[in-house]
């Protein structure tokens, strides 16, 4: 089997074409019959999972990775998640020199989808622990895409990625030509936020699925037929109607039989769910934003901007970390491609701290004292001015200030 352009069982080069990727050979891109099947996940197997992901010798993150799968099916950890991914692929990426000036040429080059998603799969390693991306075959300079390594393939402990799930041997990425067309965002040893995620969502699912069992047990009446009669015929016509007459539960009973519902007297018995996922989703948005009055409904003004302070604070680190990667991890395998990138660096647009109002407040205040130029106004506003006359020494002037002293 041939996994990034090797013949296994030789040991010998068969992709050494240096200007395309090995893509055709990856893992990833091999139908294996190898599928992961979905299957309940609860807290013991996480736990299961979390085990085998740590073994010191023979780590597998299959299991970890199947039950992180269907983290994402959870609506708050997805929107928590790309919250704070938009903050940093929402952001301006600028080719810099050393004296900060803007090297228009090769900020161009970033400008593709390529760059943007590696910067996002580069982002997901915060979450699943690492992430090996590959590039595409490059043309003019451009790359026709990166994709993620299917990560069930690769066991980063060991620098390799394996040509089945559970194999225990082969090929490392680190080697030429690989390290030219892979880089590995993350650390080898990490699990990701979603280990310290999933117990939230498991115990979430479980909150759910018993109120929805409690609303059908309790959310509708049920109907009870009760006769004493033999005849089937009669038996078979109450059954039918008693099941037509809507989804709720139905039973035929005789006469004499006893039906009891032990029901909690609680007219707010709801609340036991409730309460649980709203605890888990607090948790949660803690765990990912640091805060929940960003992620939460009912949050006060003042604690609403301390929050999203703290929000802000999120993104300025995760900002340091893809800047990290971008300058020791792709400025270097774009240079090995001869893109030209020597002396330069990749930084991130600073956005203004101040909102629009606030700038046109502090804007008001500058003119009592300063001139402005119009050029500034109309760049930050968009409203085309030019310069206020000046009629203070004025006849008309004089007069108007008189009228009103002596009115």
């Amino acid at each position: 089997m041939k996994i990034f352009g090797y013949d296994i069982n030789i040991g010998k080069v068969q992709n050494a074409d240096s200007n395309l990727s090995p893509k055709a050979y990856l893992p990833g891109k091999i139908t294996v019959p190898n599928s992961l099947f979905r299957t309940r996940q609860d807290i013991e197997r996480w736990r299961s999972a979390l085990q085998s992901a740590e073994s010191a010798l023979f780590p597998n993150r299959t299991e970890l990775y199947r039950l992180y799968k269907d983290l994402f099916f959870d609506a708050h950890v997805y929107a928590c998640i790309n919250t704070r991914k938009n903050q940093i692929l929402q952001s301006e990426f600028k080719v810099v020199d050393d004296a900060g000036n803007i090297n228009e040429e090769k900020t161009k080059l970033l400008q593709n989808k390529w760059f943007y998603d590696f910067v996002s799969h580069s982002l997901d390693s915060m979450y699943w622990g690492h992430s090996l991306i590959q590039f595409l075959s490059l043309r003019n300079n451009v790359f026709d895409g990166v994709e993620l390594v299917q990560r069930e393939f690769v066991k980063p402990e060991f620098d390799i990625v394996i040509p089945n799930i559970g194999s225990t041997t082969g090929t490392n990425y680190l080697d030429a030509p690989y390290n030219k067309w892979c880089i590995p965002v993350g650390e080898k040893r990490d699990l990701g936020m979603l280990a310290k995620i999933a117990p939230y969502v498991l115990w979430k699912k479980v909150a759910m699925g018993s109120w929805a069992e409690f609303n059908e047990m309790f959310g509708t009446p049920i109907r009870i037929g009760k006769t004493n009669t033999r005849d089937e015929t009669t038996r078979s016509q109450m059954e039918g109607m008693l099941k037509n007459m809507g989804a709720s539960a139905w039973g035929v009973f005789d006469t004499n039989d006893l039906i009891e519902l032990v029901e909690s007297n609680r007219s707010d018995a709801h609340q036991v769910f409730n309460e649980l996922i709203n605890m888990c989703n607090r948790e949660i948005s803690k765990l990912i934003l640091g805060q929940t009055g960003t992620s939460d409904e009912k949050s006060f003004a003042g604690s609403a901007e301390v929050h999203e302070r703290i929000l802000h604070m999120y993104g300025e680190a995760d900002e340091m970390y893809i800047k990290s990667v971008l300058k020791y991890q792709l400025i270097p395998l774009l240079n090995m491609h001869g893109m030209g990138f020597e002396n330069l660096q990749i930084d991130i647009e600073e956005e203004d701290k101040f909102s629009p109002l606030e700038k046109s407040k502090i804007d008001l205040e500058l003119l009592k004292y300063y001139k402005i130029d119009p050029k500034y106004i109309e760049e930050k506003y968009g409203v085309p001015v030019t310069e206020k006359v000046d009629n203070s020494g004025t006849v008309e002037s004089v007069k108007n200030k008189l009228d009103k002293y002596y009115s």
